[in-house]
């Protein structure tokens, strides 16, 4: 554990020097840039399921805008009237961000993304033995807002820490069937423990991110 906050302490620092001695002016060399990518790190939903970013930092003068994209396949369960579901899903995350930037590094982030996802469900009851298969699919839209800096260097390395971001869900569905059943078991309560999976989806996607990293090239 101490060899990973260590670890940690060290990248934060390397961040904070190499940022200064080498993007002193990350105002001007966001400017002369038109097109900017990489990959992003850290703790909070946006670095786990849209790692991959693309962006136009010298387009405005202020604002930075851009798309982050990805997809990861998770497992989870739920339990609902002594029934729990249990699916492994595959989430696809897209989202439009913009920054403002007040000077150099220091920006406010805004996004507004969309996440869907598809799985096939197991359900069992404990009490009953009782179990049954089917689907369900969710679709969520939310709004974030972070603060962070971003440095990039005069030869186009890109280095950014987003310290802290929060979301709240737009609006957000879920959908359930059941496909087939064995034994003693509440195809009612099934799909609503199904749904209930689902609904658990689309709110873990609001946990707030805290030290984004991210790293990529601009030119």
């Amino acid at each position: 554990m101490k060899i990973y906050v260590r670890a940690i302490i060290l990248t934060l620092f390397t961040i904070f020097i190499t940022s200064t001695i080498s993007a002193a002016d990350s105002s001007s060399n966001r400017k002369d840039n038109i097109v900017s990518f990489g990959i992003k790190t850290g703790v909070g939903w946006p670095a786990i399921t849209t790692p991959f970013f693309i962006a136009v930092p010298g387009v405005f003068e202020d604002w930075n805008f851009g798309l982050d994209y990805g997809s990861k396949t998770y497992s989870s369960d739920s339990t609902s009237s002594g029934i729990k579901s249990t699916g492994s899903f595959t989430i696809t995350d897209t989202g439009l961000f913009a920054r403002y930037f007040y000077g150099n590094s220091f920006n406010s982030i805004f996004a507004i993304s969309s996440m869907n996802s598809e799985m096939s469900v197991t359900s069992s009851n404990a009490s009953t033995g009782g179990s049954a298969k089917g689907s369900l699919s969710t679709s969520a839209t939310r709004f974030t807002a972070g603060i962070g800096n971003h440095w990039t260097m005069d030869w186009g390395l890109e280095i950014g820490a987003d310290w802290l971001t929060g979301s709240t869900l737009l609006s957000s569905s879920v959908s359930a069937s059941v496909s087939e059943s064995s034994g003693t078991i509440d195809t009612t309560d099934t799909k609503t423990s199904m749904e209930e999976l689902g609904k658990l989806v689309n709110a873990v996607s609001v946990i707030p991110g805290i030290l984004i990293i991210s790293i990529g090239f601009s030119f």
